[in-house]
């Protein structure tokens, strides 16, 4: 006869295994061999667990479905992003409802204020600002939360696993417009605050900061790159190089200049931040740093499928990945030397 008062944390003991093994083998989904499904259908059977119970009145796996927040599915450094976050979740046997919050802080707050209403298990997501309002909800949510986080330094107290950068993007970019011999550098990109570190590289790794040379669009896109560009061909001195805040600003700085009779790299170099599938398809081919984007997906999708089986509390993990400068020949020294190019 069955015992109620069998746990699964007793199921689990009993097999050797997590808790998230054990749910795996009662609901038959993937990610478990034979042999250890095997074992923990044994140790229910022996402690007389009834899977029914644990399935009513555990709290976790109560739709299957966990939300993938993102500022812009236009951006093409979105896919990369979402569809990472899709075949863990269906390894784990949970689908993905993904949200486009239009790159707009008002958006994510709301979100975050109304994450019942979502019906999900839990949240990832990428934010592009931090308010402190932003921090305070998430800390406050009722569901686990991953952050995917690109261009902020996160304060320890964030109740959330958070997958970002060990470096900061921007300082690679600049570092190797530097290194090129490019003196007049131009920055592109979306307002200061919105993924603010990446414009706070381009100021602290200059001596003095030219605001001639700095141009804040509405946001990181193709439209955003092409004005930039009018904007830096109309000043009295051009920049010989351009920080692009990401490679959809990249692209668009680069076709446009193309149409004014601006040669790349020549007159001007380009480097973007992404490095998505654009970059090489367009001619020159982009300069750009990859933010390991399939890599971080997956990292912050695990660590929430297993807070959410494990009903994890506290002990919030940060992982941090190593940002790759991909050079190409939107930014080859004009002495061509010894550089390496993909």
């Amino acid at each position: 006869m069955g015992n109620n008062k069998v746990t699964i944390e007793d199921v689990a003991a009993l097999a050797g295994v997590g808790i998230a093994t054990v749910s795996r083998a009662i609901n038959n989904t993937d990610g478990i061999s034979p042999k250890t499904k095997e074992k923990v259908l044994t140790a229910v059977e022996e402690l007389g667990f009834i899977p029914n119970s644990f399935a009513q009145n555990l709290k976790f796996r109560q739709t299957k479905q966990i939300a993938l927040a993102v500022p812009d599915i236009r951006n093409a450094f979105i896919p990369e992003i979402a569809y990472s976050v899709e075949q863990v979740a269906k390894h784990y046997g949970y689908r993905v409802v993904q949200i486009n919050t239009l790159g707009n802080i008002r958006s994510e707050l709301e979100l975050l204020r109304d994450i019942k209403k979502l019906h999900v298990d839990g949240l990832i997501i990428l934010p592009l600002a931090y308010p402190k309002t932003l921090k305070d909800l998430i800390n406050k949510a009722s569901l686990p939360i991953s952050i995917i986080n690109y261009g902020k330094t996160l304060n320890t107290d964030v109740k959330a696993d958070i997958v970002s950068l060990s470096t900061q993007e921007g300082k690679l970019v600049m570092e190797h417009l530097i290194s090129i011999g490019r003196t007049r550098i131009g920055y592109a990109g979306a307002p200061k605050e919105i993924i603010e570190e990446r414009f706070f590289a381009y100021e602290d790794a200059l001596d003095h900061i030219d605001r001639s040379l700095v141009y804040f669009g509405d946001d990181f896109s193709m439209q955003t790159g092409a004005k930039a560009a009018d904007y830096f061909v109309n000043l009295t001195h051009m920049p010989d190089a351009i920080y692009a805040g990401n490679d959809m600003v990249a692209v668009g700085l680069l076709n446009r200049f193309k149409e004014l009779g601006i040669r790349v790299p020549e007159d001007i170099a380009i480097v973007g931040v992404d490095n998505n599938l654009l970059c090489t398809i367009t001619t020159p081919k982009i300069s750009s740093v990859s933010i390991m984007g399939a890599e971080v997906a997956k990292v912050a999708t695990e660590l929430l499928l297993q807070r959410i089986e494990e009903q994890k509390k506290g002990l919030y993990e940060r992982v941090q990945f190593e940002p790759r400068l991909i050079v190409r020949e939107s930014s080859l020294s004009r002495t061509r030397s010894t550089q390496h190019i993909e």
